[in-house]
């Protein structure tokens, strides 16, 4: 796949990273904004902190129901995790 750069033992496409990217800035600012912890989202949204905190990296590959139950935590719905911040 010529459109595709390794991250180890996985190959994501450009794109997906982007996507991945753009979840983790939206749930760290929407999380810093309403002044919760790390520790705090994982507990309300049932999300592992390890796994929120490769969210906030980029790195996690999120299946729908995560969006959702993060989303949910943040009272946001789940599209503004999919937006470009104005």
């Amino acid at each position: 796949m010529s459109d595709s750069f390794d991250i180890g033992l996985s190959q994501v496409s450009p794109d997906d990273q982007s996507l991945r990217l753009l979840i983790g800035e939206n749930v760290r600012r929407l999380r810093t904004e309403q002044d919760l912890s790390k520790k705090t989202l994982a507990r309300i949204s049932g999300v592992s902190r390890p796994l929120l905190d490769k969210v906030e990296r980029g790195e996690a590959d999120l299946r729908a129901s995560y969006i959702s139950r993060i989303a949910d935590s943040l009272s946001v719905p789940p599209a503004v995790l999919l937006t470009p911040h104005r």
